[in-house]
């Protein structure tokens, strides 16, 4: 229990320090320059973005896509606390279920944005000329690839 007590206070402590220090790196010319890069950017697409437009749905299913990963994500780790606290194998089975389905849909998520030409990319065959090897020493051609022994120095 003394664990699990230390963790929470190190978690509380670094929610309040860890923002303060990101802060303060993102005060810099460089990155103030971006931020409002980005916000214009933002703001050009909300104006131009219809109703039925692609880029609209495309907005929402993101923002569908991050709530449906947070909230996984936050079942994932209720669950672990219910197994924890009440030392309980069935919670932990239900963690380890929850914990799969948060990487299969991380998976989906993967495949569907992988470009659709590279999922349906065709076989394509490469012609080789394919000689028939000597079956005996008669065969072989000394003339175009002479024999050679490399002795290696030891």
């Amino acid at each position: 229990m003394g664990i699990i007590l230390f963790i929470l206070i190190a978690g509380a402590w670094a929610a309040f320090l860890l923002p303060s220090f990101f802060d303060h790196r993102r005060e810099n010319p460089r990155a103030t320059t971006r931020a409002f890069a980005r916000s214009k950017e933002k703001l050009a697409n909300v104006t131009t973005a219809q109703v039925g437009s692609p880029a609209y749905a495309q907005h929402h299913a993101q923002v569908r896509r991050q709530r449906i990963f947070i909230a996984l994500l936050l079942t994932a780790l209720v669950t672990l606390v219910i197994a924890v606290l009440r030392t309980s194998i069935t919670w932990l089975a239900v963690t380890i279920f929850v914990d799969m389905a948060v990487g299969g849909y991380v998976a989906m998520i993967l495949a569907a944005r992988q470009p659709k030409t590279v999922r349906r990319a065709p076989v394509v065959s490469i012609a080789t000329p394919i000689t028939e090897a000597p079956t005996t020493a008669a065969d072989l051609d000394l003339e175009a690839a002479p024999p050679t022994v490399r002795v290696i120095a030891g």
